[in-house]
């Protein structure tokens, strides 16, 4: 009986890819002379910007309004518990991952921009980041923030112009492939069982096999900068919170394929032999009879 209770604990416990985070495991960042100013469902409320690190892991608020009332979260690996659309959980994704923990995006403005976004992609609300509460103080302008944010959302949604494609050479030959969308940089590629592959900035360069070879499958995948996973954070009447980072990344094909070029067959013509009328040719059993007259 204790060894089947042991079961079912571990199947709650891990089946289904969550975990506790205690209160210990819960900090709290407060952001100096920063507030936030949010109108959501006809409500105001203004406070400080607090960053909220759980189980070492920075977690952004998706439920905007919605108070945080609880010590304890399971951690989900997934969406699951989200009531949100496919859409906005893979846009929320991205946000979170060329939001505050991008390199070199480490600032304040960077983490309330990111904020911002989330929030705004969540639901329609109305912000503003002032250095003191209640829309006192100065404005806080983060803008500049979040274009950029916006702008690598943009570049990651872009693909290499030659995704999907045959790519085909000579055997032996050397090619050079460029990709017209100039985000190569952002993958890597797979090495191929039988070509050489280099990828040189924004140009991939194919060296083909000397032998004829069957057409090969490559895989590029989009770079991501750490190994850190998903988790979303939930516990019945508290805020959901997210550490984010995409779930998926793209991932694109290439075939390649070698080939040989078709040996040369030189016709000659029928006139060509017209002029052998001119001859008189006798043939002989021995070779030194063998003579034209």
């Amino acid at each position: 009986m204790k060894k089947f209770l042991l079961v079912i604990l571990s199947v709650c416990l891990f089946g289904f890819g969550f975990s506790y985070v205690s209160a210990d495991d819960i900090s709290y960042k407060r952001l100096n002379n920063i507030y936030f100013n949010l109108t959501v469902d006809g409500k105001f409320e203004s406070n400080h910007v607090t960053m909220f690190i759980l189980d070492g892991r920075l977690a952004y608020c998706i439920e905007p309004g919605k108070d945080i009332n609880t010590k304890y979260y399971d951690a989900f690996r997934d969406w699951s518990v989200s009531s949100l659309s496919k859409e906005k959980q893979k846009y929320i994704e991205k946000l979170g991952y060329y939001g505050y923990e991008y390199p070199g995006h480490q600032t304040d403005k960077y983490y309330i921009a990111t904020q911002e976004l989330i929030w705004k992609t969540v639901k329609k609300v109305d912000i503003k980041w002032t250095t003191e509460k209640d829309n006192g103080g100065s404005v806080i302008d983060v803008e500049t923030e979040k274009n950029e944010i916006l702008n690598l959302i943009n570049q990651n949604d872009k693909i290499p112009s030659f995704a999907d494609e045959v790519i085909q050479g000579k055997v032996g030959e050397t090619i050079e492939i460029e990709d017209a969308n100039k985000v190569l940089t952002n993958y890597e590629i797979n090495d191929s069982a039988y070509h050489d592959i280099e990828v040189q900035g924004n140009k991939i360069k194919i060296t083909f096999n000397n032998e004829e070879q069957e057409e090969e499958e490559i895989s590029l995948k989009q770079k991501i900068y750490d190994k850190k996973t998903l988790l979303i954070y939930n516990k019945a009447g508290s805020q959901q919170l997210a550490a984010l980072r995409i779930s998926n990344p793209e991932e694109i094909k290439i075939k390649l394929k070698n080939y040989k070029e078709p040996e040369e067959i030189v016709k000659v013509p029928s006139t060509a032999f017209e002029d052998t009328k001119h001859f008189n040719v006798k043939w002989t059993t021995t070779y030194d009879k063998y003579r034209f007259n």
